[in-house]
This record gives C-alpha cells, sequence and structure tokens, in this order.
C-alpha cells in the first residue's frame, strides 16, 4: 500500500477530530491530531495526548521518540519531541518572509518555493523537514502507510504539499460557518462580528491556498454529511485514501487513539457513537444570524450550506 500523509484542512470547530478518531480504526491509518503543536505539547505538557497521559511521558510517543534516535544516531533519552520544532511560528520568518511566503504559496511554483524557502524561511521549511521525519517514524513505529496529521492550518497545509508533492492527500474538512462562529463565541468570549471576520479570512486562505493542489488529491467532507451519514461519508474517504472501509471504524475507540490537540471529545471516553452538534440553531440570536449573513453568508454557501 501507498505511503501517504492525509492533511486536514479545515478550521476550528470543523469536525477534524471526530475524522482522526474514525479514520484511527483503519489499520492503515495513524492519526496523530495537531503535529504542528508537537515539540509544544512536549515541551509543557499542557495538555495530554488522547490516552490521558503527557505528551513527554506517552508511551506510545515515547517510541516515536526512541525510533527518530535511533535513525538519527542518537543515544536514547535525546529530548527529540521537545527540540526538533514542526510548528510554522510567524516570528521566525519576519514581515518579509511572511509576505514572501504567502505569495509563493499561493502561486504553488515548487522549485521557486524551495529555492526561496531555504533563504526567506528557513525556520519554516526546517519544520516541514521535521514534520517529514516524524511521519516516516510513525510509520516504522506503527506499520501504518498512512498517517493523518489535522493541523488544519492552511500555510502549512500548502508548504507540505509543496516540499513533498506526491504523497500529499488532502481532507477539506468543513462545517457550517454559522457553527464555527457559534463555537468561537463560546470559547473565545469573540463577539459575533470578530468570529464571522475570523472565519471568513479562514476560509480565504484554504481557498487561495488549495488553488494549486490537483483536484484528484483533494476530498471535501462536510461534517454534518459525517455525523448524518457516517456510513457513506466515511466508505467515501476510504474510497479516497485507497484503504478499505469497515462499519466498525464507526465506534469511537478514544482509548486506542494518540492524537494530540483537537476537540476535548476526545476526553469523553463514553462517548463512542457519532452525534450532531447543531447548538448554533439554539445559540445565534436573529441579529448574529443577520450579521453572519451580510459578511460570510455567500461564502458559506459555496460550501454548500442553502438554508
Amino acid at each position: 500500500m501507498e505511503k501517504l500523509l492525509a492533511y486536514v484542512g479545515g478550521s476550528e470547530r470543523c469536525g477534524s477530530t471526530l475524522l482522526d478518531l474514525i479514520l484511527n480504526n483503519s489499520p492503515h491509518v495513524q492519526s496523530v491530531g495537531e503535529v504542528s503543536r508537537l515539540c509544544w505539547y512536549a515541551q509543557t505538557n499542557r495538555e495530554p495526548c488522547t490516552c490521558g497521559t503527557p505528551v513527554s511521558e506517552c508511551e506510545f510517543w515515547r517510541r516515536v521518540e526512541v525510533e527518530g534516535c535511533t535513525e538519527l544516531g542518537l543515544r536514547d533519552g535525546e529530548p527529540l519531541l521537545r527540540t526538533r520544532e514542526t510548528m510554522l511560528w510567524p516570528e521566525h520568518v519576519g514581515r518579509l518572509g511572511t509576505v514572501a511566503q504567502k505569495c509563493l504559496l499561493v502561486l504553488g511554483n515548487r522549485p521557486l518555493y524551495l529555492t526561496a524557502a531555504r533563504v526567506l524561511t528557513s525556520r519554516h521549511h526546517e519544520a516541514c523537514q521535521n514534520s517529514l521525519f516524524w511521519y516516516e517514524m510513525l510509520r516504522r513505529v506503527t506499520g501504518c502507510p498512512i498517517i493523518l496529521d489535522s493541523s488544519k492550518d492552511a500555510r502549512r497545509l500548502k508548504a507540505l504539499y509543496l516540499t513533498d508533492p506526491q504523497p500529499f492527500r488532502l481532507l477539506h474538512m468543513v462545517r457550517d460557518g454559522r457553527a464555527i462562529v457559534a463555537s468561537a463565541m463560546r470559547r473565545k468570549n469573540f463577539d459575533v462580528l470578530r468570529a464571522t471576520k475570523a472565519w471568513v479570512k479562514i476560509t480565504h486562505s484554504l481557498r487561495w491556498v488549495m488553488r494549486t493542489v490537483p483536484e484528484r488529491q483533494v476530498l471535501r467532507v462536510h461534517y454534518e454529511s459525517l455525523c448524518r451519514d457516517p456510513h457513506r461519508t466515511t466508505e467515501r474517504v476510504c474510497d479516497f485514501l485507497q484503504i478499505p472501509f469497515d462499519a466498525e471504524m464507526l465506534t469511537l475507540r478514544k482509548h486506542d487513539a494518540h492524537n494530540i490537540g483537537g476537540n476535548p471529545m476526545r476526553f469523553r471516553k463514553l462517548e463512542s457513537q457519532i452525534t450532531l452538534d447543531e447548538q448554533w440553531r439554539r445559540q445565534l440570536s436573529a441579529e448574529d444570524l443577520a450579521t453572519f449573513e451580510r459578511l460570510a453568508g455567500r461564502w458559506n454557501r459555496h460550501l454548500g450550506y442553502q438554508d
């Protein structure tokens, strides 16, 4: 079976954690959540692995770290998880680098991007290389040919694609923008204006960076479809990744997962069934909905949300 990187692109609370847990039930897929934050999670231990153990102490992640040490010829005990940065921090490239990088990512010219990345955004280029390194160590430890990274970030999405395009597969996870806005209002105490503008910005960023990713390497997945018809939707995803579908994948076995980051639902071990969350229908007022429609209605309809 072909080695692939399946990358989930989308906004916060788009349903990526649910998709992670479902695909992790396949023997051909290792889902690891927001790998972009791996170094930070290992350094701080502020949020544990889905198994409940701090990332730096998790037996699964320790095996991955030991495999990395062996590959690099280092002694066991080197804190690789804490030191091999995988996040594309804006402050690492400066204003000029940020502008140049955005232009190059949208343009999508691989030779030009790689040449410029080594000069203008070398720290980000190194972070991409580190990510590819960890994907390979994960394959060796688990035997799974497909690694699922649900970091979601648009810039990371395109940078990884341009760094190694052939094995890249994009799962574009979308959810009704009104649900994303309502979630930001609850969790971050945003007002509807700020939350809507933030969602529009992410939606635009994804749209631009996806322009030069070949259609055959992209599959759009609607959160609502995944919840309402998980069997058919997961079958579509499995066909896209060229792996067999098994109905047993639809039982959320969270105790077997080692995702980092994502929705807190991954810690609720007793929740094993897939359920649709549409709190936004009760939460958003008529005024909130009018604001959303004015700023983002057409973009939401472009994603398939008509009502």
